[in-house]
């Protein structure tokens, strides 16, 4: 008993050490560097991956940590490895709630670095295709949300004391500048919040589940900041710059119409616009964008509609009715637009309109991200 105590007075000592050394300047509003590996998340059915539906395109390798990184030999490993020098004329451009960087620079030229500033942020990189442009991270922990005083300097110390019930999940996605020689960088943020969905009696623990919360634009707007002293921006020009853009009204710019199986979503936006805010609500949601085709104004998307999914048919069902083939799931989110406004409408994997429940489903939820 003595020396548990001895170990956990020297252990609050540290802590104490460790929280006199920062100021009130120095605290951070993300802090993903203490965040372990947790366990798999208990998720509703639509907001979880299909079966197999890991892009047939993305065979880089998942769940990636900084630390085996920096022992890859590979030459992309190589070259992140400080020779690369910063980017200039970084931008961050704000049209409503959609926010990205502009870097003069090729996507081929950025990716490492957006891979890198990852990797230093303590997150865990779940999925990334290259031929994409896209990078998932894994859910975390924000462990700057830990409590406060005490708790939090004891979170710093012995993680595995407090949680938040919260975790982050990432997407950034590189797309090609609409100017010759640019990146355009979109980042979206995806949260999950654990609820308790069956109480003991008389206390207040219970069965708990994951489930999904907001996207938050104020850790979208802080992890873009990081992201833009990462790739060279002076700190306080980065912080300047998010500062103007914050607070920004966003008119009402998309109204939803029609009836069911004809349901028509039309935004008041030229097609660049568009597509940008498309784009950043797919990654926002629960879509998995397996390709895009910016000159045809199509999204390739992935989704699972929660009314088909886990549907079983029981055994004297299937041993009696006709064998019918699995959903495919697969759908294209197709934009049209001139010079004022902009229809968005849900196609199926050959291209034709998909005039079914699932439709009006995908663009309410779309709807819901652009209103």
């Amino acid at each position: 008993m003595t020396k548990r105590f001895a170990t956990l007075t020297i252990c609050l000592l540290a802590a104490l050490a460790v929280g006199a050394c920062q100021t009130i300047a120095e605290k951070r509003k993300i802090d993903y560097k203490s965040t372990r590996t947790l366990p798999s998340l208990d998720i509703p059915p639509d907001l979880s991956a299909p079966e197999g539906s890991k892009d047939a395109q993305d065979n880089t390798p998942s769940s990636a940590t900084y630390s085996g990184f920096v022992n890859d030999k590979s030459p992309q490993a190589k070259s992140v490895s400080g020779v690369l020098p910063d980017f200039d004329n970084l931008q961050l451009q704000r049209d409503g709630q959609t926010r990205w960087l502009v870097v003069k620079a090729t996507p081929e030229q950025v990716w490492p670095r957006v891979r890198e500033f990852i990797l230093n942020r303590g997150l865990i990189i779940d999925k990334e295709n290259p031929l994409t442009g896209v990078i998932e991270t894994d859910w975390a922990e924000n462990r700057a949300n830990v409590g406060t005083g005490t708790q939090r300097l004891l979170a710093k110390s012995l993680g595995t004391l407090y949680s938040t019930g919260l975790r982050d999940k990432y997407r950034i996605r590189l797309e090609k500048g609409a100017s010759p020689g640019t990146t355009e960088i979109y980042l979206s943020h995806r949260g999950m919040q654990e609820t308790i969905v069956e109480r003991n009696p008389g206390t207040e623990i219970g069965s708990t589940m994951w489930q999904a919360r907001p996207s938050d634009p104020d850790l979208e707007a802080e992890m873009l900041r990081l992201l833009m002293v990462s790739l060279g921006a002076k700190e306080d020009k980065a912080n300047s710059m998010v500062a103007s853009l914050a607070n920004t009204p966003a008119p009402q710019r998309a109204k939803l119409s029609g009836q069911e199986g004809d349901t028509t979503l039309t935004l008041q936006d030229d097609f660049e616009r568009a597509w940008r805010r498309v784009g950043l609500s797919l990654d926002r949601t629960s879509f998995t964008v397996q390709d895009r085709d910016r000159s045809k104004g199509i999204y390739y998307v992935r989704y699972i509609d929660p009314d088909k999914a886990g549907k079983k048919k029981g055994f004297f069902s299937r041993l009696f009715s006709k064998k019918e083939k699995d959903p495919t799931n697969e759908y294209q989110i197709y934009i049209k637009g001139d010079d004022s406004a902009s229809q968005v409408q849900v196609l199926n994997k050959d291209g034709t309109p998909e005039k079914t429940k699932t439709s009006e489903r995908i663009l309410t939820l779309l709807y819901e991200q652009l209103k």
